[in-house]
Parts: C-alpha cells; sequence; structure tokens
C-alpha cells in the first residue's frame, strides 16, 4: 500500500499521465485515430507487461551496476541525444538513399545506429569515467537471470500473434513454413543486434539509470527514459511519416507527432524499464525486446535477406 501511494505522488508520473492525456486529446481529433486503440495499448503494454515484469522478477537478485557521476552523465547523454535525433531524421534517409538494396541497406543502417547509439556514448561513458564494460552493462547468462526473459518474451509473442498482423501477413504472402521456421532464429539474433541492443543500451542501460540515481526514484526514471525514448522519435514522425509506416497520415503537424510519440511510442518503454530496473541485466531486456518485435518483423526479414 505504502508503495503504492508513493507511486500516486510521484511527480514525474503526474506529470506524464497529464501529458499524455493532453497528446491523447490532440490525437483524437483527427478523423483517423482511434482513441480506445491507443488506451488499449497503454493498458496492454503499458501496465499489464509491466506487472508481468515485476510477477517474473519476483525472485530475481539484480546484477551490480556502477554509476560514478549520474548528474554529469546524464547530462552528456542528453546533449548526446540531439546529434542522435539529427541522424534518425537525415541519416537514416542518406543511407536509404546511399544503399537502395538489400540487404546493404539493413547492414548499412544497423552499423550506423550500433555507431551512433552503442559504440560512441558507451565509448564517451567508458573513457570519460573510467568504467569497465562489465560496469556499464552487465550481462548475467544464467538460468535463474535468464528466465524472466524467457516469460516476458512468450508473453510478447503471443500478444503479437493474437493481436498483431504478422502471422497474416506470412500467410498471405504463402511463405512456407519450412522457411520461416529456418528464419525466427536468424531474425531473432538480428533484431537483438539491430534493434534490441541498440535502443536497450542507450535508453535503458545508460539513460534510464542515470534518470533514476538523479530523480532518487526508479519509477520516475521508468517513466522519463520511456517519454525521452517516445520524443526522439518525433521527428522522424513528422519529417518521414511515409518511411516511419506510422498512422499519422502523409503530412502530420509537428504537434501530432509529438502526441503520437507519447502516446503510442513512449508506452512499449515502460515495461522493458521495468524489465531492467528489477534485473540490471542487458540480456534480458535485449532479448525481451528482439522477441516482442520477431512477429510483426520476421515476413520484412525475410525479404531483406532473400528467403522468401
Amino acid at each position: 500500500m505504502r508503495t503504492l501511494l508513493d507511486a500516486l505522488r510521484n511527480k514525474v508520473l503526474l506529470a506524464y499521465v497529464a501529458i499524455y492525456a493532453a497528446a491523447l486529446w490532440q490525437l483524437s481529433r483527427q478523423p483517423d485515430f482511434e482513441p480506445a486503440e491507443a488506451i488499449a495499448i497503454l493498458a496492454l503494454v503499458g501496465v499489464l507487461f509491466s506487472l508481468l515484469a515485476l510477477l517474473f522478477t519476483r525472485k530475481v537478485e539484480a546484477l551490480p551496476l556502477a554509476v560514478r557521476s549520474p548528474g554529469a552523465e546524464l547530462a552528456v547523454l542528453l546533449l548526446w541525444m540531439l546529434p542522435l535525433a539529427a541522424f534518425l531524421v537525415w541519416g537514416l534517409g542518406a543511407l536509404r538513399s546511399s544503399f537502395p538494396n538489400e540487404p546493404a541497406q539493413s547492414l548499412a543502417m544497423a552499423a550506423a545506429k550500433l555507431a551512433m547509439v552503442v559504440v560512441i556514448p558507451g565509448l564517451i561513458l567508458l573513457r570519460g569515467w573510467h568504467y569497465k564494460v562489465s560496469e556499464l552493462a552487465p550481462v548475467g547468462v544464467r538460468w535463474k537471470q535468464i528466465k524472466p526473459a524467457l516469460w516476458m518474451s512468450l508473453a510478447g509473442l503471443l500478444m503479437q500473434g493474437v493481436l498483431g498482423r504478422g502471422l497474416r501477413d506470412l500467410s498471405q504472402a504463402q511463405v512456407p513454413i519450412w522457411v520461416a521456421v529456418v528464419a525466427v532464429p536468424l531474425a531473432l539474433v538480428w533484431l537483438a543486434l539491430e534493434v534490441g541492443l541498440v535502443e536497450e543500451f542507450f535508453f535503458r542501460v545508460l539513460l534510464q539509470t542515470r534518470l533514476a540515481r538523479v530523480f532518487g526514484s526508479e519509477l520516475s526514471g521508468i517513466i522519463a527514459a520511456s517519454a525521452l525514448f517516445g520524443l526522439v522519435h518525433a521527428p522522424g514522425l513528422y519529417l518521414r511519416t511515409a518511411v516511419t509506416g506510422e498512422a499519422l497520415g502523409a503530412s502530420p503537424s509537428l504537434g501530432s507527432a509529438l502526441a503520437y510519440s507519447i502516446v503510442i511510442t513512449s508506452v512499449s518503454g515502460i515495461f522493458l524499464g521495468v524489465l531492467w530496473s528489477r534485473t540490471r541485466n542487458l540480456a534480458v531486456v535485449v532479448i525481451v525486446h528482439a522477441a516482442a518485435d520477431l512477429i510483426p518483423n520476421l515476413l520484412p526479414f525475410l525479404k531483406a535477406w532473400h528467403l522468401a
């Protein structure tokens, strides 16, 4: 009860709820936007999956994690988000033009994202504050440490299988079952590197950890990192809507892009933030993120690598 009361008094959480409500109202004015669908995503991904993360990690001991200077390190990471946002808007577009054919395009974009979101900020903290890699991003692969990833991955696969359109797209594309089965582990490894490691290392391991230390609250760190994760996508949603494929129409306003980044994009970071906070295990959040993205990205993976 005391934990619940503390959460309800959390200023960062209250601010996020107010911003979310305002963003949802902004989007509800658009004729093609379904507020009920957004609320369902919040309930399922933001709330239910966060509760599952708490359930599956109740007997897990978090790995040790060092933070030398949270305020200074956070300031550096927030400054780095400016060139990172520019890269997401213009850099990825330039790569698509330079590498129009697959799989060269996917390889080039993955290498660039790993450099911008993992290697460079990681080296800045490693060199600037004399971390070891194991201190900066702890990884545990023993069964007890990795078990939460299995259960949360199964939950993510079940959600996508029932509610997503990935399986239907595979069926309509008439992909042979044996091809899909063979491609699953390959796609999972690819997504773990190209999406899981990229997003989880920066937004959870680096950013959320330091936000939590500065705020003095794990919940504040989770919420703030999730909001920043959403907002860094807003410029791309505004300028490259046709490429991102999000349901914003052909020419969304900047306000609509910002609202969408909060209502839809930020929500997915909440339960992953809970997982990271409870385990401090990079392997767990990377595996879960990759598994959650597996079904909707399996057909694009097959096409990109000329497997279907």
